[in-house]
């Protein structure tokens, strides 16, 4: 081989190598070929680019590449970040909080996304897992709505029936919801589409709404579950296991309420609701709801030593309990509470965690301590009720407990005198009692409590919201 051939070869060699190393596309092209189809996360308050990269299973450096970010620590609420290594993930990923009823097949349809990438991007590996009240991650397509729920298929009627009612072709429900054959279709389930009249959104026929007052579920709050219906049916229900009590004054809207222990251990909890309807047919839907703390916090208390003998006050409890499980059908209050004293003043809230004379006793404050702080000692009726105690208790000194009805309770403590016998019916406003220092006392003081169904619940929450609308 001639000299000239060697260096044409080797020049040839080197060409070739240049060509491999350089890019196909101009840097700008091929930067924006990697990013123009990754899914998008908007930063809310409190992210950190580490809190993101955790959330999506990604390193801090992965999205700083394919991402415009000056500065790693100076995220803004609202920024839109690309977030890398979601295959087959695309659209803005926003968090949504899961309603009851909400199941892993029902999104899967409802966002036309796969269950494979929902699944991944919430870390599923059951659809047990779809946890009423938990935040999930969802995949949301800027440039269309999600489907609404258009038909819900019952024992009794079929695909092309209800397509029919509502100006839709069965072909269109089942293409949205990529349904192969009709007899896929599970009886109850929501079908979705593309439709501007949506239906129940409930997992029942003739069940027009299920909502509640919390999700997730509170810590030492009340739960109160309503459910709006077409025709009079029966409800039942538990919650862990514990009945669920429904009550309506005109057959078409069904209220319970329900006490969460302030000592319930945050998690997920099964809910059940059993459905009766006017023709006999029981329909049943459970899933799992979360139960979130009420972030209380720690007080210590000291009291004669006498009050913290756990007999007394266990026996004590058990003489008040059959009383506060009754739910009486009859409801007596109407719109929101108002505070049992005059210039209402706080020196103790629900929930705090008490240590009673440095460890003699701990347990938790289970109502709203007011102090004096008016010109009287008046104690209010804060509502509509029925005088279910009024006596002496070595615990909670003189004490009156009104029965609103449905469930709810509201407890007097410390009293120095009642002027209430059982059996009164009181109205708001009525002057129940004064102010005193009886039974495990540390101070002159309104001990003013709520229960439902036996469970103490947090009071300001009845002093400050409405759970049913007064009549108009």
């Amino acid at each position: 081989m001639t000299f000239l051939h060697k260096k044409l070869l080797l020049l040839a060699i080197l060409l070739s190598l240049v060509m491999v190393l350089l890019p196909s596309t101009p840097p700008g092209v091929q930067a924006k070929a990697q990013t123009q189809e990754l899914p998008v996360y908007v930063v809310q308050e409190g992210d950190t680019l580490g809190t993101i990269a955790l959330r999506f299973g990604v390193t801090v450096d992965e999205i700083i590449s394919v991402n415009p970010i000056a500065d790693p620590n100076a995220l803004n609420i609202g920024q839109r970040l690309n977030i890398p290594g979601l295959e087959g993930v695309t659209g803005v990923l926003a968090s949504e909080t899961l309603l009851f009823g909400s199941s892993l097949t029902g999104l899967t349809r409802q966002y036309q996304i796969d269950t494979s990438g929902l699944a991944y991007l919430n870390r599923i590996t059951s659809p047990s897992e779809v946890i009423a009240g938990l935040s999930y991650i969802i995949p949301v397509n800027e440039e269309s709505s999600p489907l609404l729920p258009v038909v819900s298929v019952t024992t009794d009627t079929t695909l092309l029936e209800e397509a029919i009612k509502k100006s839709t072709s069965p072909w269109i429900i089942m293409a949205d919801n990529r349904i192969k054959a009709s007899w896929d279709i599970i009886p109850g389930e929501a079908l979705y589409g593309r439709s501007d009249t949506e239906i129940e959104q409930s997992p029942f026929p003739g069940i027009e709404s299920i909502s509640f007052n919390n999700l997730p579920i509170i810590q030492g709050e009340t739960l109160q579950v309503e459910i709006s219906t077409s025709s009079a049916v029966e409800i039942t229900g538990s919650f862990d296991g514990e009945t669920l009590h429904f009550f309506s004054e005109d057959n078409g809207t069904y209220y319970s309420f329900h006490g969460i222990h302030a000592l319930a251990e945050p998690g997920s909890y099964p809910l059940e609701l059993r459905i009766t309807n006017e023709g006999g047919n029981e329909y049943r839907f459970a899933q799992n709801v979360l139960l979130i703390e009420g972030g209380y916090g720690n007080e210590w208390v000291n009291v004669p030593e006498e009050y913290l003998d756990e007999s007394v006050i266990a026996e004590e409890d058990a003489y008040l309990q059959p009383i506060l499980e009754q739910a009486t059908p009859e409801r007596f209050w109407d719109g929101q509470f108002r505070y049992p004293v005059d210039e209402p003043c706080i020196n103790s809230v629900f929930g705090q965690r008490r240590d009673y004379n440095n460890g003699g006793l701990y347990f938790y404050h289970t109502g709203l301590d007011f102090a004096v702080c008016a010109q009287n000692l008046n104690i209010y009726a804060p509502a509509r009720g029925r005088v279910v105690l009024a006596e002496e208790l070595t615990i909670k000194g003189k004490a009156v407990l009104l029965d609103h009805g449905w469930g709810v309770f509201s407890g007097y403590w410390h009293l120095s005198e009642f002027n209430v016998s059982v059996g009164d019916v009181v109205q708001p406003g009525d002057i129940i009692g004064q102010i005193g220092d009886t039974g495990r006392s540390a101070g002159p003081h309104l001990h003013f409590e709520m229960d439902i169904t036996g469970t103490p619940v947090n009071p300001e929450t009845w002093l400050n919201q409405v759970f049913i609308l007064p009549a108009p």
